[in-house]
């Protein structure tokens, strides 16, 4: 209370002081000069005076009466007046004033005039003494209230001094007691510490006792397999080095090989480690060194196909730093990616229109993307994605995508897939990604279609085998868990490990859940038991469907039509098991595989071309031979090779004339594989006749052979025998082999049913019909479509140029209304190709809204560019012409239009000369099959050919009152069937056979269109009539309505064998040649061998001009060095490949795909490309008779160089023949001084008996060199033989196809000097047996030569005409032959 009172006044007290320091004595002596004071000044000096008791003056009042009291005057000289004034204010006693002075002064205090405020104005000094007044009235009010406080306080600290004495002495007897007390409290926390200390010893080493007993119990069961483990990473860790080395190269290099050419490589690999002292595994496997067994068994939960080849692409997928791009044409990759990543993974092609954007998206967020069917181009604006050009702006990994810059996701995945089986991609795509072989694999397919006939035939095993697989995955995922953490925990503890109760613990779970999983895996080994005795029991069904998988596969080389989906096999597959005859043990396995294998036939069937439906049936039977380890494959190779040979003879031919040299060399090939070809020549010298009697048989399978031969052989080693003596009975022995392994029913492809292929599709699934030329089904799809009631809902859209959109509104619309929606022409609207794929693939997406009688018919020729899905999972249809005459009498007399055929006003003239034409064009559509005898080009005549020569031949008739046959002849030979003959002999042939049939003779009833008379014109009749008349003719026509030999069905049937051993040499797998040799070993000794033959250097060009210098009068100086010039070119590219091979194979040098492409033709035994690019001469030749020629030739020039022009030229020699004729001409036009353009030929056959002189030596024979032109030999005359007792050509003999003629005196005359017999033949000459050929730059045709006049015997002179007889015989002269 007293501090909170002065409070109050010490303020007030402070601020008088401080306005009393702030006066002067000045300021006083200015007060004390006043004369008239202000009030105020006189009532504080009042109130001073009163302070410092000072007696105030008596004087009179204003009133003058009384006396008052003068303040101002004492004050001024007692107080004013005194220096010490301020001194003494500051220093009053203001604790001791007098009451009676405060009683005098108190009232100051109350009143208004002694405000400082107002006291200023009279005096800043007053003022200041004004508040120091009132400060002391203030203050001693306070003290006066205060003193008796104080007084009370002081007593009361006396007495507390006094207490708190006492209290000290007691506190300080108190703490003696307290420090007793906690003295003896410590002493009992030590005690209780010491226990609980105690305690807790007891409790750890309990609670590690019980660890210890945990840790011996967990690691105890685990000591063998831990200790095996450890044993493993020490090997492992030894071998890090190299297995890393290898594995890296299998990741940067080896995705896109085969598994074969992968082994090999490692093998390799492996093997130079070893040799560098680089330590690595023996048994190199990249899942064991990379692999994660986990993730493996999840990758195959995933639909990834369960073999090495799919696993190691997976591996080198998920290691790369490079973008995958799969080769995976049977979509597998494709369905794993999806399975594995689900409905995140966002599936893009690069034929949408919105790609990028979509794109761009999934980077941003980080989603996976699979883009499919990548051709082998790819949008330039994904090359900074596969190069992974991220940038960083700020914080943010950056991409440019095109114009764009995005933001990119760590956590992006790409994957690109193509359904290509073969695409060849660039350098600059090739190094961004990598390329992943994706093609399917036996093992692979194996297993899937185990897995399917299990399911179907055991579904409840296959259910047990599936469950056990996820229950094994759970099972090891969750062991490896545990093993992790327990290594994890282990790695990171310090101290005493029974310390670590998160690391006991975790041993301890692992312990009960191993125990739990060696239960499970005791449960599921009897499981597996059971499951893999029923897979054992069906695997040889699932190995032998797999093998026939690739069968299929392999024809997408013939035809790109044929490709079909691994999705559509496994279709037939599930289809054969489900319609299997019933059965049980072998029984059923067996009906299994028949069934499938038919069926699998019958599929295909109906979408090859006829030509290659007993090549198929041949590929199935050597397969399943070869399943079946009953094939020899060194006999395969050499059947297939068309018994090889064509090379220099080993040993001489026996002297016989039915013998060929192709015919020998093909038996001295065949010796050469042993077993029952041993001694095959000797046993064929010695029964030359026996083997004659074969020769001249007209069925050599059926007759018997000398020695019991064809009852000891199998089909294919008859076949060997049978393709050296009789080429032409290749076919049959071919089926024969079919029939053998496959039964006969593998021979009679199924007839082609549009209903039963419409009863197999569905609305899904699209229907192609892949066209011929002249084959057009739309007809039997009307039919179809009347039968199934949808006529009225066909809609047909003929594509082409701008008809894209219309086709796809069309298909849109067909989608609500059911309707049929017919594509035409397919293959001409490629631009379009990649929408309707895109459309097809969509349409299992979209089936809730497709109508279930929607169908989508497609029609197109054989293309590359057709859609790739639709040719895999489409049900395809070949449609051809008929084959036969008889066939295609009868189509086109269907076509004739009833009303039409009858409403001629010439009924007599008109049918006869239409059935001459209808014949017509059936005859020059079935000597195609005939080959180069038929016609040099293989020409696609059409049914709209017929059809306008008909339109033609009516109008004609009605317009003119006679026939004109010219015109008619005219423009039916020469426009509309001629308009499509390029070849010159063709167009020649095809006149002479249009006047058989557009002649006035058709009109008598006797005349015959061949000499067997069985075909004629009938009657008239109608359509029906003469349907009839045709139905009577042969099925199978002989080659006299052709008129062609009865050898010409022997060509026909070698041109069919040849045909399918060239196609089935080509799909074969590269094989060594025996021995075990690989591919590259037998092609490198080939190439040696060839190397060896070959001269040791090419002509010197500059010694031959030396020696034989350009003479104006022999122009051979002249021929010779052109013709070494182009041997010279030829020479160093057989030499350099073959050399450069050798290399290649030793490693010395890059195997280009030049040098690939000539070892694969050293194996097929043919000529390499690079070597007919060279350019070669024209040969047809294999690849051992091409050599033995090419050395020929060059031993042929060598001769010439050394002794000069021979007498007798081998015409066959030259590589330019037309130049060396001109050479010949030249030389008589200068010499007899004829312009050179009036110089022809005459042709005198000589002696036959001069031939084997020539052959001899050309320089010294039985004759001299001619004074005019030149003799020359090496041709041979297909289609007829030279009679020389006649004089002329005649027919060939029973199965002699070519014959060699004699010597041949070209005589060069003047044209007004010309010999030539009236009754002659010009005769082609070509350079091969194709006979075909094409412009070369100098206006010459590369493979027709000249056309030689031959005489002609007079019962061949038809109505005056000598080359009518000839011409439709095909007859042509060749300067080589194809042995």
């Amino acid at each position: 209370d007293c501090e909170r009172d002065l409070d109050k006044a010490i303020p007030a007290l402070n601020a008088a002081i401080a306005a009393l320091n702030s006066l002067s004595k000045q300021d006083l002596v200015e007060v004390k000069a006043m004369k008239t004071p202000p009030a105020g000044v006189i009532l504080v000096s009042k109130a001073l005076c009163y302070m410092f008791n000072v007696k105030p003056a008596k004087v009179k009042a204003p009133d003058g009466r009384t006396k008052i009291d003068d303040f101002w005057e004492p004050a001024k000289k007692s107080l004013f007046g005194d220096s010490n004034l301020l001194k003494r204010l500051v220093d009053y006693d203001k604790d001791n004033i007098a009451p009676e002075i405060m009683t005098q002064v108190e009232p100051f205090a109350s009143n208004p005039d002694f405000e400082p405020d107002i006291v200023k104005k009279g005096s800043v000094a007053a003022c200041s003494i004004c508040k120091w007044v009132r400060a002391m009235i203030v203050y001693d009010k306070v003290a006066k209230d205060v003193e008796p406080k104080k007084k009370s306080l002081a007593e009361a600290e006396a007495s507390m001094a006094k207490a708190m004495k006492t209290l000290g002495d007691k506190k300080a007897e108190l703490q003696v007691v307290l420090d007793k007390v906690k003295t003896l409290q410590d002493n009992l926390e030590a005690a209780k510490q010491k226990q609980r200390d105690l305690q807790d010893q007891v409790d750890d080493c309990t609670k590690k006792l019980s660890r210890a007993e945990k840790l011996l119990g967990g690691l105890g069961g685990e000591k063998s397999r831990w200790i095996s483990s450890s044993e493993q990473l020490g090997i492992a860790y030894t071998n890090l080095t190299g297995d890393v080395l290898v594995s890296s190269g299998i990741i940067a290099y080896l995705g896109v090989f085969t598994a074969a050419f992968r082994n090999e490589a490692c093998t390799h690999w492996v093997g130079l480690l070893k040799e560098q002292g680089i330590p690595a595994s023996a048994e190199f496997s990249l899942q064991e060194v990379v692999g994660e067994p986990i993730k493996i068994r999840q990758w195959t939960i995933d639909k990834l196909p369960n073999d090495m080849v799919s696993i190691d692409n997976a591996i080198i997928l998920t290691n790369s730093n490079r973008w995958p791009l799969m080769i995976d044409p049977q979509i597998q990759g494709n369905k794993w990616v999806k399975n594995t990543h689900g409905d995140q993974l966002k599936i893009l092609r690069l034929s949408q229109s919105d790609y990028a954007r979509m794109l761009e998206a999934a980077i941003q967020y980080g989603n996976p993307v699979l883009i499919e069917n990548i051709q082998e181009q790819l949008d330039p604006m994904l090359q900074p994605l596969l190069q992974k050009a991220v940038f960083k702006a700020g914080s943010l990994q950056m991409i440019r995508l095109g114009d764009s810059t995005i933001e990119y996701s760590n956590d992006f995945q790409l994957y690109l897939t193509t359904k290509l089986p073969n695409p060849h991609y660039p350098p600059e795509i090739c190094v961004t990604v990598t390329l992943l072989n994706f093609v399917t694999t036996f093992d692979g397919l194996a297993d899937q279609l185990l897995a399917v006939v299990v399911a179907k035939e055991q579904p409840e095993m296959e259910k047990k085998r599936a469950d056990l697989v996820l229950e094994s995955a759970a099972s090891q995922a969750q062991l490896k868990e545990i093993e992790t953490k327990i290594l994890s925990l282990l790695s990171s503890s310090s101290g005493n490990i029974l310390d670590d109760e998160e690391l006991i613990n975790t041993l301890g779970n692992a312990k009960v859940a191993s125990q739990r999983i060696e239960e499970r895996v005791a449960v599921q080994e009897k499981t597996q038991a059971e499951i893999s005795e029923t897979r054992k029991f069906y695997m040889p069904v699932a190995f032998r469907s797999s093998a026939q998988f690739f069968v299929v596969a392999d024809l997408a080389s013939i035809e790109p039509t044929y490709q079909y989906s691994l999705e559509w096999f496994v279709g037939i597959y599930l289809a054969a098991i489900d319609h299997a005859e019933k059965g049980r043990g072998e029984a059923r396995l067996k009906n299994l595989n028949n069934e499938f294998t038919f069926r699998l036939y019958n599929n295909v069937c109906r979408s090859l071309f006829e030509k290659d439906k007993l090549l198929f049936s041949l590929l199935l039977t050597v397969k399943m031979l070869g399943h079946d380890s009953e094939l020899n494959h060194a006999q395969m190779m050499l059947f297939f090779q068309a018994g090889g040979g064509g090379g220099i003879l080993s040993r001489p031919k026996p002297q016989v004339v039915w013998m060929s040299d192709a015919m020998w060399s093909r038996i001295l090939e065949a010796e050469k594989l042993g077993g029952m070809f041993e001694g095959l020549a000797t046993k064929f010298e010695q029964d030359l006749p026996g083997w004659q009697k074969v020769f001249d048989s007209d069925i050599p399978t059926e007759e018997k052979w000398p020695g019991g031969l064809h009852e000891k052989m199998g089909p294919l080693e008859r076949g060997l025998i049978i393709l050296a003596i009789r080429p032409d009975g290749t076919v049959r022995i071919m089926q024969e082999m079919i029939r053998a392994k496959l039964g006969d029913r593998f021979l009679s492809p199924p007839p082609f049913s549009l209903e039963s292929c419409y009863a197999d599709s569905k609305p899904e699934v699209p229907l192609l019909f892949v066209l011929t030329m002249g084959a057009d089904p739309m007809s039997e799809l009307m039919n179809l479509a009347v039968t199934k009631d949808a006529k009225d809902g066909v809609r047909t859209v003929s594509l082409g140029q701008g008809q894209g959109p219309k086709a796809t509104a069309a298909i849109n619309e067909g989608f609500g209304t059911g309707a049929w929606i017919v594509l035409q022409n397919c293959h001409l609207a490629t631009s379009y190709m990649p929408t309707l794929e895109g459309i097809v693939e969509n349409f299992e997406a979209n089936m809730d809204t497709i109508s279930p009688q929607f169908r989508l018919w497609l029609t197109a020729m054989p293309d590359p560019n057709l859609p790739v899905s639709v040719l895999q999972n489409g049900i395809k249809m070949t449609v051809e012409p008929p084959k036969g005459l008889k066939a295609n009498l009868i189509r086109a007399y269907l076509a004739y239009d009833p009303q039409w055929f009858e409403s001629s006003t010439k009924p007599h003239t008109f049918k006869k000369m239409l059935f001459g034409l209808s014949f017509f064009h059936a005859l020059i559509l079935e000597r195609r099959k005939f080959g180069p005898l038929g016609w040099n080009i293989r020409y696609e005549f059409s049914d709209p050919d017929r059809h306008i020569s008909s339109a033609q031949l009516k109008m004609f008739l009605e317009e003119y009152t006679t026939v004109q046959w010219s015109a008619l002849n005219y423009m039916a030979a020469e426009c509309n069937y001629g308009g499509r003959v390029t070849d010159a002999q063709d167009r020649k042939t095809i006149v002479k056979i249009m006047g058989d049939f557009y002649t006035p003779e058709i009109l008598d009833p006797s005349y015959k269109f061949s000499t067997s008379g069985i075909y004629y014109c009938p009657p008239d009749t109608n359509i029906d009539g003469y349907l009839e008349y045709i139905e009577s003719l042969p099925l199978n026509e002989s080659p006299e309505v052709f008129w062609l030999h009865n050898n010409a069905d022997l060509t026909a049937l070698i041109n069919e064998s040849m045909s399918i051993l060239r196609t089935a040499v080509s799909l074969l797998p590269r094989g060594g040649g025996g021995e075990g040799k690989s591919p590259e070993e037998t092609y490198s000794e080939v190439a040696a061998g060839i190397q060896e033959q070959l001269p040791s250097a090419p002509f010197d060009i500059e010694a031959v001009t030396r020696k034989y210098p350009t003479d104006y009068n022999e122009s051979m100086n002249t021929v010779l060095p052109q013709e070494l010039l182009r041997f010279n070119k030829l020479f160093k590219v057989v030499a350099d490949s073959c050399r450069e091979l050798q290399k290649a194979v030793k490693g010395l040098a890059v195997m280009t795909p030049d040098l690939e492409e000539v070892g694969n033709a050293f194996l097929d035994n043919k000529v390499p490309q690079l070597w007919r690019k060279a350019p070669s001469y024209p040969s047809l030749k294999p690849l051992g008779g091409y050599v033995a020629d090419f050395l020929s030739r060059l031993q042929f020039m060598t001769e010439w160089i050394d002794e000069g022009p021979p007498v007798v030229f081998w015409i066959s020699g030259f590589f330019f023949t037309q130049a060396f004729l001109t050479g010949v001409k030249q030389n008589m036009a200068r010499k007899f001084k004829v312009p050179i353009d009036k110089v022809i030929w005459n042709y005198h056959m000589q002696s036959a008996k001069s031939l084997p002189s020539v052959h001899t030596s050309m320089w010294q024979n039985d004759f001299q060199a001619p004074e005019k032109g030149c003799y020359v030999y090496g041709l041979f005359i297909q289609g007829a033989r030279w009679d020389e007792e006649a004089g002329g050509i005649n027919e060939s003999f029973p199965k002699v196809l070519f014959e060699e003629v004699p010597v041949i005196w070209m005589e060069a005359v003047a044209a007004w000097e010309d010999g030539t017999p009236a009754n002659h033949y010009l005769c082609p000459v070509y350079k091969e047996s194709a006979r075909k050929g094409v412009l070369s730059t100098t206006g010459h045709s590369s493979n027709h030569v000249i056309d030689m006049m031959i005489p002609v015997l007079e019962k061949h002179v038809i109505k005056g005409d000598p080359h009518k007889y000839w011409t439709r015989r095909g007859v042509a002269l060749l300067t080589q032959l194809d042995d």
